[in-house]
């Protein structure tokens, strides 16, 4: 295991919501051992506390969403991946708006300017999770499954047929470097041909060719240039490492993702959760069986433990 970390002060970022086109800013604070990631929405003298947990996730249609029933946040998942590609466990989050700025689309400054913040490394260890046999989950036509690996590591797939963007796949053995060099610099992306379904939806009002890796799907191109020749698996390492950061320890394993997404990236955050329960509800019995002279395998249908 290693240790937690936060950041070393204060750092604000400002800009306006990718859907809801609003002016926001968020202001990074550090935050004590074992506090997690958490939202404080201050505005107008309302003071609310939002942790990042799949508990609290509420909508994942074109971005996540997180509510505590009184106000909501969305489009979390960008700076939630760049915290946790830099492996910053503990930070509150204060914002003034119900969405995170989305910057240039993607997470380049929040990372470069957290980096020049500086990082503070903590006592406490993060817990870890370490897959022994594979996890699957599956929704339509696109699945996730992790395998037992030592380390994380991420093979993704997309599919977009009769595109620019056609399909695509990459895979990366998840780390710091990885995350600033590969994956930070790629942007949200879409079609243009589909900005009035989005318009009538409510969704995109803040897109523009500064904040949106746009391809136009008549004209089998790319409008406003790329990053890399393959930004959008890029992106999509991007939100599915957003996602991740939902869990409250570190994963262990080799995740395999085809045609995934927001939706899909929080049912297996929320399986991994489960499983991570199931295991610690078994070794709290094991314990408490070890305790009273018994051996733990010999119960293991008893319930005594609620």
């Amino acid at each position: 295991m290693r240790n937690q970390n936060t950041i070393s002060k204060e750092i604000s970022f400002e800009g306006s919501g990718l859907h809801s086109g609003k002016r926001s800013k968020i202001t990074l604070k550090p935050a004590p051992e074992n506090t997690g990631i958490v939202f404080l929405y201050n505005n107008a003298g309302l003071h609310e506390f939002i942790p990042y947990s799949p508990d609290y996730v509420t909508d994942t249609k074109n971005n996540i969403t997180i509510s505590n029933g009184r106000v909501i946040i969305k489009t979390v998942e960008h700076i939630a991946s760049a915290l946790y590609g830099l492996r910053i466990d503990n930070c509150i989050i204060e914002i003034n708006s119900t969405e995170t700025p989305i910057m240039d689309g993607s997470t380049k400054e929040f990372v470069r300017r957290i980096k020049e913040c500086g990082i503070e490394k903590q006592l406490a260890l993060k817990p870890e999770f370490v897959i022994v046999s594979p996890v699957w989950i599956k929704s339509e036509d696109k699945f996730i499954v992790i395998l037992p690996h030592n380390g994380l590591k991420i093979n993704y797939t997309i599919s977009f047929p009769n595109s620019p963007i056609g399909t695509q796949n990459l895979t990366i053995e998840f780390s710091e470097k990885k995350y600033i060099d590969e994956i930070s610099n790629a942007r949200t992306f879409g079609f243009i041909e589909d900005l009035d379904e989005y318009y009538k939806n409510g969704l995109v009002l803040g897109a523009n060719f500064e904040n949106v890796h746009v391809f136009s799907k008549t004209e089998n191109k790319v409008i406003n240039g790329s990053r890399y020749n393959d930004e959008p698996v890029r992106h999509k390492i991007l939100d599915l490492i957003g996602a991740l950061a939902l869990l409250p320890f570190d994963l262990k394993g080799y995740i395999v993702s085809y045609k995934g997404g927001h939706g899909i990236d929080v049912m297996f955050v929320k399986k991994i959760l489960q499983l991570f329960a199931k295991k610690d509800k078994e070794q709290l019995k094991e314990s408490f069986y070890s305790k009273n002279g018994y051996t733990y395998s010999n119960f293991l249908k008893l319930d005594d433990i609620q």
